[in-house]
C-alpha cells in the first residue's frame, strides 16, 4: 500500500469524514489520493489559520479534526489555531506537506524555507504546542502513524506528522489489524486504593462538593460525575470553559463557578473534589477563587493528600467511590432563583439582545459564542436542552467562532447552527463565511456591530482610537461572496422592533440568516463592565492607566 493510502487508511478507520485545510505544492501528491478516497472529503478553506479553526470546532463534535497544510508558509499561518487546540484539549490533527526527503537530506535550499538548508525550524516552531510530531519515512511510517494517532487521542492534544512530498506514492508492507484508538482501563490494584482513600475523606468530611472542568468533559467523565452527585446528593459546579455541559434540571448540579447567588456553597465547603480542573485565571474567577483543601482527580491519576494513584480514569473512579458511601444527610440547600433584573425593552442594547437571543435558541441547537461580549454574555444563560455550545475559552483567540462554526456544520448539518459574534472578531476570519456559502449551510449569524473591540474597551482604551475598527457593510459580505438571493436572509437592526422582526422571521428560515445589530460603542452589561476592571487591575496594576467607561 502507498504511504498517504495508508494514512488515509488510518484517519478512516478512527472516523475521519473530512479534511480541513489549503492546497500547496508539497501536498499535493497527497491531495490526489484524498481526492480517489472514497469516506473522507476534502474541505477547502481560505487561509491555514481559518482551517485550524474549523478542524477545531469539527473536533468537539467528536468527530476527529483534520487540518492539511503544506511547509513552512502554510503550517506557520496554522500556528495558532494548533497552539488552541492545545490549550483547549483537543485532539486535533495536523499532517504538513514537507520538502522531498532528497532534497531535505541534501540540504537543498527551497522555496518556503529560510533558504538555509535546515528544515528542523519548523519542528521547533511547533514543538511546544504539539503532543508528538515526526517526519514520515518509508522506514517508519506505520510507527509513527500510528503512533500519532493513539497520542492525539489519548492527551486530547494535536499532534503534527510531516508527509514529504516524494514519500506519499512510495510502496510499503502494513499490518492488517484495524487501528482502534480507546483510552487504557484503569489499573485495578490503584483503582481500588484510590477509590478507599476518596470514599475515606469525602465520608470523613462534612461539606463536600465537586468541581468539574473542560478535562473532565474531554475525557467523557461527565455523565460519571453527574450520576456520582446524584446518588451520593453532592452539590457540583462547572467552571468557565466546562460551562453548558452538565444537566441544568439536576437539583445537584449549582452553576458556573464564581456564581452571584451559589458561591456560598463553594466558601462553606471543607471538601473540594476537582475533576479535570486545570487553575488559571479563567477558571477561578480571576484567582478569586481558593481551591485548598482539594482531592484532584486527572484523566489518569488522582492525588488525595499526598498520595498520588497513577493510571486511574475520573469515569471509573467515581463509580467506584459511590459504591462506598452510605446514604448522607444534605448539608446543603438549593437556593431560590434570583429573578433577572428586568430589561429596558424600549432601546435596542447589548443585555436586551441577550435576553431575545436566549429566547430565541432551541432544544438540540448548537451555539457557537465568540470570544469577546459574546461569549461573556452567554455564559450564564439556561439553555435548552441538548444544545451544543462553543467557545475557545481559555485560548480566546478573535475570529475562531467563524471557522468553527464552519467545522461543527460539516460535522453535525442537520442541527441548527448560531453564531454570535462582534465586528472586530469577524474582520479577523471573515473569508470563511464564503466556505459556508458554497457548502449550501444555513446557519444564522448574529453580528454585534459596536464598531470595535468592545470587551477591550471594557479593559482599557474605552475611547481610543485602537478599539476602533473600519465599519464595513456587513449585511451585503454574503452577497459579495455569492450567495443567490432566495437562499439569504439579511437584516439590519437599529430598534427593538426591527430585531423582534428579523428573530421572527430568522426562527424557521430555510436560508443562511445574517442579522447585523448596531450597538453603541460602550454599550456593555454589568457582566462586561466587572470582568473588564478587574482584567485591567490584574494586567496593569495599581498605577496602570485608568478607564473611565462614561
Amino acid at each position: 500500500m502507498l504511504i498517504g493510502e495508508f494514512l488515509l487508511r488510518r484517519l478512516a478507520e478512527i472516523g475521519t469524514t473530512h479534511v480541513f485545510g489549503v492546497p500547496g505544492d508539497y501536498n499535493m501528491a497527497f491531495l490526489e489520493q484524498l481526492e480517489a478516497h472514497r469516506g473522507i472529503d476534502w474541505v477547502g478553506n481560505c487561509n491555514e489559520l481559518n482551517a485550524a479553526y474549523a478542524a477545531d470546532g469539527h473536533a468537539r463534535s467528536g468527530r476527529p479534526g483534520v487540518l492539511l497544510t503544506t511547509y513552512g508558509v502554510g503550517c506557520l499561518s496554522a500556528l495558532n489555531g494548533v497552539a488552541g487546540a492545545y490549550c483547549e484539549h483537543i485532539p486535533l490533527i495536523h499532517i504538513s506537506g514537507a520538502p522531498p526527503e532528497h532534497a531535505v537530506r541534501d540540504r537543498v535550499p527551497l522555496h518556503h524555507s529560510l533558504l538555509d538548508g535546515g528544515y528542523r525550524n519548523v519542528h521547533r516552531a511547533f514543538a511546544e504546542f504539539i503532543e508528538y510530531g515526526a517526519t514520515i519515512s518509508a522506514a517508519n511510517a506505520v510507527e509513527v502513524i500510528d503512533h500519532a494517532l493513539l497520542a492525539a487521542h489519548r492527551s486530547r492534544r494535536p499532534v503534527r506528522l510531516e508527509l514529504p512530498s516524494d514519500l506519499a506514492t512510495v510502496e510499503i508492507t502494513v499490518p492488517g489489524p484495524v487501528l482502534t484508538v480507546r483510552d487504557e482501563a484503569s489499573a485495578g490494584p490503584q483503582l481500588a486504593d484510590a477509590a478507599a482513600a476518596v470514599a475515606q475523606v469525602v465520608a470523613a468530611a462534612a461539606r463536600p462538593l465537586v468541581v468539574f472542568d473542560t478535562q473532565a468533559v474531554r475525557w467523557g467523565a461527565l455523565a460519571a460525575i453527574e450520576e456520582f452527585c446524584t446518588a451520593t446528593d453532592l452539590p457540583y459546579f462547572c467552571t468557565l470553559p466546562a460551562v453548558h455541559h452538565a444537566d441544568p434540571a439536576r437539583p445537584q448540579f449549582q452553576g458556573m463557578l464564581p456564581s452571584r447567588d451559589r458561591q456560598h456553597l463553594f466558601d462553606e465547603a471543607d471538601l473540594i473534589i476537582a475533576c479535570g480542573l486545570t487553575v488559571s485565571d479563567v477558571t477561578t474567577g480571576g484567582f478569586s477563587i481558593d481551591y485548598a483543601d482539594t482531592v484532584r482527580l486527572d484523566p489518569t491519576s488522582a492525588r488525595v493528600g499526598s498520595a498520588v494513584y497513577y493510571g486511574v480514569g475520573i469515569a471509573e473512579l467515581l463509580a467506584a467511590v459511590g459504591g462506598k458511601l452510605v446514604e448522607r444527610q444534605r448539608w446543603w440547600t438549593v437556593p431560590a432563583p434570583v429573578a433577572a433584573p428586568a430589561v429596558d425593552a424600549a432601546t435596542l442594547t447589548e443585555e436586551l439582545f441577550f435576553s431575545r437571543l436566549q429566547e430565541f435558541l432551541c432544544a438540540g441547537d448548537v451555539l457557537i459564542a465568540e470570544t469577546g461580549t459574546s461569549a461573556q454574555n452567554t455564559v450564564g444563560m439556561t439553555l435548552p436542552a441538548g444544545t451544543r455550545y462553543i467557545n475557545q475559552s481559555s485560548w480566546g483567540s478573535i475570529g475562531y467562532a467563524l471557522p468553527a462554526l464552519l467545522g461543527s456544520l460539516v460535522a453535525e448539518p442537520d442541527r441548527r447552527h448560531v453564531l454570535c459574534t462582534g465586528d472586530g472578531s469577524f474582520q479577523v476570519t471573515a473569508q470563511e463565511l464564503s466556505t459556508v456559502i458554497r457548502r449550501g449551510h444555513r446557519p444564522v449569524i448574529f453580528l454585534l456591530n459596536n464598531r470595535g473591540y468592545t470587551i477591550e474597551r471594557a479593559i482599557l482604551g474605552a475611547h481610543s482610537a485602537y478599539n476602533d475598527v473600519a465599519n464595513w457593510a456587513y449585511h451585503d459580505i454574503p452577497r459579495v461572496f455569492g450567495i443567490a438571493e432566495d437562499q439569504l436572509l439579511s437584516r439590519v437592526c437599529t430598534t427593538v422592533a426591527e430585531l423582534d422582526a428579523a428573530l421572527a422571521e430568522a426562527a424557521n428560515a430555510p436560508r443562511l440568516c445574517f442579522i447585523e445589530v448596531a450597538l453603541q460603542p460602550l454599550d456593555m452589561t454589568a457582566a462586561t463592565r466587572f470582568v473588564g476592571e478587574g482584567t485591567r487591575v490584574y494586567d496593569y496594576g495599581i498605577y496602570g492607566p485608568q478607564n473611565p467607561l462614561s
